[in-house]
């Protein structure tokens, strides 16, 4: 879970990382945020659909969700600074769908085949 722990605030290595880049300069680093996507479908492969997630990594997921889509909201309210510079509204919306579908994969343990969506993952492997 290197990556997935490096973007929580408070990580000595959270500089540079996807959460980091978006919270302060509003900036979705897509390799950043590939890396975290790609340990979200690694985890979502190794969870046994028939146990428990554990209680770390269920707090881990759910923080980097809620403060990331606050985020994409804050992007979208107009009465609101905070502003997503680097991506249209599509894309945003696109890159949104595979981070929502990558956490339900880590607590459901189903992850979707690459090909099941435009926006591409270019570090998975599996068609």
């Amino acid at each position: 879970m290197n990556e997935l722990e490096r973007n929580l605030p408070g990580h000595q290595n959270w500089e540079g990382s996807f959460f980091e880049r978006l919270t302060e300069y509003g900036d979705w680093e897509a390799n950043a945020f590939w890396r975290l996507h790609l340990e979200l479908l690694q985890l979502a492969r190794s969870t046994n659909v028939n146990e428990s997630v554990d209680r770390e990594l269920s707090y881990m997921l759910l923080y980097i969700q809620q403060k990331v889509l606050n985020l994409i909201s804050a992007h979208f309210d107009k009465d609101d600074v905070f502003n997503i510079s680097n991506l249209t509204n599509e894309q945003l919306h696109e890159y949104q769908e595979r981070f929502d579908m990558a956490i339900l994969g880590v607590v459901t343990g189903k992850v979707l085949p690459e090909s099941s969506f435009d926006l591409v993952n270019p570090l998975a492997n599996n068609a």
